[in-house]
Formats: C-alpha cells, sequence, structure tokens
C-alpha cells in the first residue's frame, strides 16, 4: 500500500483489510478505549471488519479517512489517524487512538500534525473539529500543540460525560483571505 504521508518516524498509508487483525488488537485493549467512542473495548473482529469497511469506502466516496499509523523503525501498524465526517458536530471529524506500546512516544503528536497539515493543504478543509473526553488530558494536549483550539463542551444524548470541542482552522486559508 502507498504512503499517503510520511514524517520522520512514521508512515499514514489507508487501511487494508490486512489490518484486522492489529487493529483488533489495539482497539480490544480497554485502557486505549478508555475515551473513545462508548468507552468499551471492542470485543469482535467482525465489528472491526465493518469498521475496515467502511473506511474504506470514505476514501473512495470522499477522498479522505482515518489512516492507519505505521512505525517505520519496526513497519508495525500502532495506530489510526485522520478524518471522518461527523453526524454528532455537522463538520469534519478528526480523531486517532493508539496502542498502548505506543502511548508517550510523540506519535500522537506527529502523526495528528502531519495530518491536519495534509487535511488543510490537498484536502482545502476550511476547519476541523476534534472531540474528547473532558478527563483525557493527554488527547486534549496533542490537540492543542498541533493547533486546535478549546471550543466547548457537550454531552451527547445518553451519556454522562461531557467532551471537549476542539476546532482547527486553516491557517493558509486564513493567510491568503488577509
Amino acid at each position: 500500500m502507498t504512503a499517503i504521508l510520511e514524517t520522520q518516524r512514521l508512515i499514514l498509508r489507508e487501511w487494508t483489510h490486512a489490518d484486522v487483525g492489529v487493529l483488533f488488537e489495539i482497539c480490544s485493549d480497554p485502557e486505549v478505549m478508555r475515551y473513545i467512542g462508548d468507552r468499551r473495548a471492542w470485543t469482535d473482529v467482525e465489528s472491526v471488519r465493518l469498521w475496515v469497511g467502511r473506511v474504506r469506502a470514505a476514501y473512495s466516496e470522499r477522498g479522505y479517512g482515518r489512516l492507519a499509523v505505521v512505525e517505520k523503525s519496526s513497519g508495525s501498524v500502532i495506530g489510526s489517524c485522520g478524518f471522518g465526517v461527523s453526524n454528532t458536530m455537522h463538520g469534519i471529524d478528526f480523531g486517532y487512538v493508539f496502542a498502548r506500546s505506543a502511548w508517550g512516544r510523540g506519535y500522537a503528536t506527529e502523526a495528528a500534525r502531519a495530518c491536519l497539515r495534509h487535511g488543510f493543504e490537498q484536502h482545502g478543509f476550511a476547519e476541523v473539529l476534534a472531540d474528547t473526553d473532558l478527563d483525557n488530558f493527554a488527547s486534549r494536549r496533542v490537540l492543542e500543540k498541533v493547533g486546535f483550539e478549546f471550543h466547548g463542551l457537550k454531552r451527547d444524548e445518553g451519556d454522562d460525560q461531557d467532551s471537549a470541542i476542539y476546532v482547527a482552522r486553516n491557517p493558509f486559508l486564513a493567510n491568503s483571505a488577509g
């Protein structure tokens, strides 16, 4: 699979059906999923297959989606980073998830920075939205480091916890308009 993005230590590429096992391994870890979605670890491989299928369809339909993050030195998939369409926030959604073994090494910041720039430069996104659990201080710090600004709080129906909403605006559009 061809690299979509490359950083000093990472390759970001499209997810393939061959990646289902490693993605299941990452997302079946309760600690990894502690702040993501419904906050429950994934429990069946079929759900992962469906997710990969939806992401692959997004590549064809929209030209973007979540990307597999591969560590260059090992060749291992260590996470996911990229864009989707948010139904709850009505805009381009940005997100990432990394295997616990990749935490604390700067990979989330490195991948997020490259991905966000790619979204602005290649896809022309005017703004990108991200939400994270209010208590997920590590993720909030990553978002802030790569250029997102805190926008407010939201609580989804049926949820008992607030999410922190962040917005990143395309600096290339701002510079060309000024």
